[in-house]
């Protein structure tokens, strides 16, 4: 195997895993000197560490004394796409008020690159930078969900993972995207709602593609006819996703209601179809899904899926300290309890809309 040049890169965790011909946390093992390595692996290791004179991070030896006790926090997304979603600061607060009371710090890792995302949480987790990682959200088929379930690293995802390893060897942290979507689009079409449209945001994430599935269904059972106008791909901007919305209303306008499968969507929609003269709900039904602060003081306020964001990050970091202390957990899977919420953007009057 080629070395790299002298002087260009600095030599990783991830040269020495090549050289030796083992994986990144085989030679984490070694360096921090556990006994369930073979001594033929481990004279491996050393070996390419000292072909490649790679020097370890100081960290990776004191780990053990608890100088880094920090939980890698992941976005699967960039840092200005995921600051723009009021999701991911209240998700971090539970998280983060978990980790407080453990005397645990956050360190938050945001890569929109899949095999970047999972080279750089493998190689921190591996130096010992951090002790644990929290996903955020899930990709469909997710490298590094992928990595880690073959790691003995502990980990816990917000939402689900679908891929080649068994969902048993992964715990997560959820709501019910299908049934909650289905929910929403159900009370639209029983409100007499015959061309209910979808927002429709990437499907590389899980989280879209089960709420997509929930409306699907709903139109299925109510038997509505579902057709690919119905669908207005839009952005993650808010005003990209406005302008799409327009763009389709302008262009054919036979919509009487839209589902967005975020708060902050359905506001777009409605700033949109203001913008064209249009009246919501009267002429355009609008709802929402999450339940942000910013749902009860939208005009009209917003029929939404109340979804518990903070408790979702909240739970997901006590699985953690459960893993990382080797303690007792009941269940892999914990599914928390969602609730519709009736306002007036969907055209029907709850008065007990909070």
């Amino acid at each position: 195997m080629k070395q790299r040049p002298c002087g260009k890169q600095k030599v990783s965790i991830h040269d020495v895993a090549r050289e030796a011909g083992v994986s990144v946390s085989t030679v984490s093992r070694v360096i921090r000197k556990y006994n369930n390595v073979t001594p033929e692996t481990e004279s491996a290791v050393n070996e390419a560490i000292k072909k490649l004179k790679y020097t370890p991070n100081a960290a990776a030896s004191r780990l053990g004394s608890g100088s880094f006790d920090n939980i890698g926090v992941v976005f699967t997304r960039s840092a200005d796409l995921a600051f723009q979603n009021p999701f991911f600061s209240e998700a971090l607060m539970g998280i983060g008020h978990v980790l407080e009371s453990y005397d645990y710090n956050m360190q938050l890792m945001m890569y929109d690159d899949a095999e970047r995302e999972s080279e750089k949480v493998m190689a921190a987790l591996a130096s010992g930078m951090i002790k644990g990682v929290i996903s955020l959200s899930t990709r469909y088929y997710d490298m590094l969900v992928q990595e880690l379930s073959n790691s003995h690293y502990p980990f816990v995802i917000l939402g689900r993972f679908e891929g080649s390893v068994s969902s048993k060897e992964i715990y997560s942290v959820n709501t019910n995207n299908r049934e909650d979507s289905f929910k929403i689009v159900d009370h639209l079409a029983r409100l007499g709602h015959k061309r209910i449209g979808i927002l429709n945001e990437s499907k590389e994430y899980l989280v879209n593609m089960d709420r997509y599935d929930g409306y699907r269904r709903a139109l299925l059972a109510n038997g509505l006819i579902f057709d690919s106008s119905l669908e207005i791909n839009v952005g993650y901007s808010l005003n990209d996703s406005k302008k799409a919305i327009i763009e389709r209303l302008r262009e054919k306008n036979d919509i009487t209601a839209i589902f967005a499968k975020d708060d902050l969507k359905a506001i777009a929609a409605i700033q949109g179809i203001k913008e064209l003269g249009l009246r919501v709900p009267e002429d355009i039904a609008v709802v929402g899904y999450n339940d942000y602060e910013i749902a009860r003081i939208s005009s009209p306020r917003l029929t939404t899926i109340r979804v518990p964001v903070y408790d979702l990050g909240a739970e997901s970091a006590k699985m953690l300290m459960k893993l990382i202390n080797e303690e007792k957990i009941d269940k892999n899977e914990c599914i928390l309890a969602t609730e519709l919420i009736v306002r007036e953007s969907c055209g029907f009057r709850d008065d007990n809309g909070k």
